[in-house]
């Protein structure tokens, strides 16, 4: 009974503390929860009215170069990454700062509880005045100035390499997604072919059944390559709808723009050899002029460290006007007053804090110049891959090609020999099927191709213009 009462006192307890004012139930935690997800959907909902608005609507024939301008024009990675430049144009603008002349205007009052007086004289007034204009002129600070004016010019160079570098990838992507559409397109194509085909023999089977000629087995193994056909269809077309989704996406533009790939696959061969990609790509990779950049703006920032070993030295010049007359402290009136001079500081010691920032921006040096030979190492890593995909593929095309005249060959007799009673069906089926396959390496090696010599182009830093100051 002790124990049933105790247990009794507990749950009165637990009941009267969550009625008490500011205790939250379980219920209300979760029904606010739901009510912050509610209003997250209605403002993502009203974002993405506001953006569908704003993305531009296209119809009509696309073609690469049309696919590329639109790229570079609407592409939200490329609005966003261009506002980096005016951020670095800031801060370079800023550095011109340390160099320049400081101009201060200042007022003040004082009130003074008695004034001094000789006999019937007073000297001073209770009441004092003063306003004043301040000019101080930096003239050496350590080598600090002309380096942080060079650091800022040095970010700004760096930002533009970031820019190139993301132009580099946003059209990389683009073209990559038109050789998707494109590829997908002939894929629905061959299947548009092999579902025709099928159909036809499906009805050629069915007529011999009813001459007696054939067998419901036949009927029903071309049913099932007819099915299987229509099965390769259907992921096809869902395959091109998700590849121009994304060709959208890349461009920037509406997702209820309605767009005709005019662009036909073609297959160039590639001479291009690994020590001229090489050299190509040391001149144009952005990375590596990235790289460059950095290792001189670490040696500014170490610049910058070292100069507060050295002494620092300004002059100001001081004017004003203060009330009582400085001149003459018994005339109650305003008088002109100013000042000049210079100051060099020499810092002596601040706690080893010069000692570890100069330690941290030699080790940052270092940081830079080991990521240059890293970037190098990766670009020719990069140019060595797309070369050899390049040779594969277009080792790929050629058997594809010579593979596609063979299966068509290969349809052709299986079709007579099937009309003259010599073939079965299944071997028509495995003929049919076996040219199906054939297109789609033929254009598959294409495009593969073609991605590999898009590679190239990326590697060689060649896709996006190269910014120069």
């Amino acid at each position: 009974m002790k124990a049933i009462k105790s247990k009794t006192i507990v749950i009165i307890l637990g009941a009267a503390i969550l009625s008490l004012p500011g205790c939250t139930g379980s219920d209300d935690y979760y029904n606010d929860a739901s009510l912050s997800r509610e209003t997250a959907y209605n403002q993502w909902k009203g974002r993405k009215e506001r953006n569908d608005k704003a993305q531009p609507i296209i119809s009509g024939q696309l073609s690469l170069q049309d696919c590329i301008k639109l790229t570079l024009v609407n592409n939200k990675t490329l609005q966003r990454v261009a506002q980096d430049r005016e951020i670095a144009r800031g801060q370079e603008m800023g550095s011109y700062s340390a160099m320049l002349p400081t101009v201060g205007i200042s007022a003040g009052y004082v009130r003074q509880d008695k004034v001094q007086s000789i006999g019937p004289f007073t000297l001073g007034d209770v009441d004092n005045y003063s306003m004043k204009l301040r000019v101080d002129q930096p003239i050496f600070a350590g080598g600090a100035i002309i380096a942080k004016m060079n650091a800022a010019r040095l970010f700004r160079l760096m930002t533009d390499q970031t820019v190139r570098a993301t132009t580099q990838d946003v059209l990389y992507a683009a073209e990559h997604a038109y050789y998707d559409v494109m590829l997908n397109k002939h894929l629905l194509e061959i299947s548009n072919d092999a579902v025709r085909s099928s159909q036809v023999h499906l009805d050629n089977v069915k007529q011999k059944r009813e001459q007696g000629v054939a067998s419901d087995f036949d009927v029903l193994r071309a049913e099932v390559e007819l099915s299987n056909f229509q099965a390769d269809l259907l992921k096809n077309k869902n395959a091109i709808d998700i590849a121009r989704t994304n060709l959208l996406k890349v461009m920037g533009v509406s997702q209820d723009s309605d767009i005709v790939i005019i662009d036909e696959f073609v297959y160039e061969s590639s001479d291009m050899k690994r020590e001229e990609a090489v050299q190509v790509a040391f001149k144009n990779r952005p990375d590596l002029f990235s790289r460059e950049f950095g290792i001189k703006y670490a040696k500014e920032t170490l610049n910058i460290s070292k100069s507060r070993y050295l002494p620092v030295v300004g002059a100001y010049y001081e004017m004003g006007r203060t009330k009582p007359d400085p001149h003459n402290p018994m005339l109650i009136d305003w008088g002109n007053i100013w000042s000049a001079g210079g100051a060099v500081t020499l810092p002596l010691f601040d706690g080893f804090g010069r000692e570890g920032d100069v330690i941290a921006q030699k080790a940052r040096l270092k940081q830079a110049q080991i990521d240059l030979i890293d970037s190098e190492e990766t670009a020719i890593f990069e140019i060595t891959k797309a070369i050899l995909s390049i040779e594969d593929a277009a080792e790929f095309v050629d058997s594809q090609k010579l593979n596609l005249t063979r299966a068509k060959e290969g349809l052709r007799l299986a079709e007579v020999g099937y009309k003259e009673g010599t073939n079965t069906q299944v071997e028509m089926i495995d003929a049919q099927s076996a040219l199906t396959q054939a297109k789609v390496n033929y254009y598959q090696s294409i495009y593969t191709h073609n991605v590999a010599k898009l590679d190239l182009q990326k590697a060689m830093g060649t896709l996006a213009v190269p910014v120069k100051d």
